[in-house]
């Protein structure tokens, strides 16, 4: 496998856009990773907290001392920079500084355990800095990374991560593309076991510039995002960040 064009060919996909800067006060945190200021509501690219809304009657594990950790950056005012479109709700997409921080808003969240990465954004070197700053974290089981619900999955028992955004690790039995989609299989039935995807034309893309999935057979990685039950536990793959190569040699 060709580990070092793997890695240089994901390092090449991102270009950071143009973007509009804001200085904001008194905004108020939702959760801690959202935040309104009047009317309008601001998501912070790349990372993701627990969310209010669940399946259950209760917030998610962590939700309220993740709110509150974002709350205490707001009431110093910060400032905010577009850094994708807004979403289907009209909502700005923006990374953030604040006074007395070096780092980035999400960067400080994520070294106190307060929330995940969650690959969003075309800043490549932000979203490796906060990946290094969550592997600090989660070694020091700060913050969510204490609790249970923020394990990461092994991709044997995938099936318990099924309904929520999660981190999932195995090797990759086979890389298999069809029609309309790339597969990363990591089982030996694709009908219940975990698997991994990207459509057609993500996987082209991809490929074009050095990515190659296919490269990923035998490979043991991590894969992060929204669990969904589609013959078995399935991520769709739509960022090339949301995979971490943990070890190239074949299993």
């Amino acid at each position: 496998m060709r580990r070092r064009a793997f890695l240089r060919g994901a390092a090449s996909l991102c270009v950071t856009p143009a973007s509009a800067q804001t200085s904001i006060k008194n905004a108020r945190a939702l959760s801690g990773d959202r935040f309104v200021l009047g009317e309008e509501e601001f998501e912070l690219a790349d990372i993701i907290a627990p969310p209010l809304y669940t399946l259950g009657a209760k917030p998610s594990a962590y939700f309220e001392p993740a709110r509150h950790t974002l709350q205490i950056f707001l009431s110093g005012g910060v400032e905010v920079e577009d850094v994708a479109e807004k979403t289907r709700w009209g909502v700005r997409v923006v990374t953030a500084k604040t006074a007395g921080l070096e780092e980035t808003l999400q960067e400080a969240l994520v070294a106190r355990g307060a929330v995940r990465v969650a690959p969003l954004s075309d800043d490549t070197d932000l979203i490796v800095r906060l990946l290094e700053f969550e592997k600090t974290a989660r070694e020091s089981r700060l913050g969510l990374w204490g609790l249970n619900a923020y394990r990461i999955f092994d991709a044997a028992r995938a099936e318990d991560a099924i309904g929520g955004y999660n981190l999932i690790e195995g090797a990759v039995k086979r890389a298999t593309k069809t029609r309309q989609r790339f597969y990363l299989n990591f089982g030996e039935d694709y009908k219940t076991d975990f698997t991994a995807g990207a459509v057609s034309r993500i996987y082209r893309r991809w490929t074009k510039v050095g990515f190659d999935l296919a490269e990923l057979e035998g490979a043991r990685v991590r894969i992060r995002g929204f669990v969904d039950e589609i013959n078995g536990p399935s991520i769709d793959l739509k960022h090339p960040k949301q995979i971490e190569l943990l070890s190239a040699e074949t299993v």
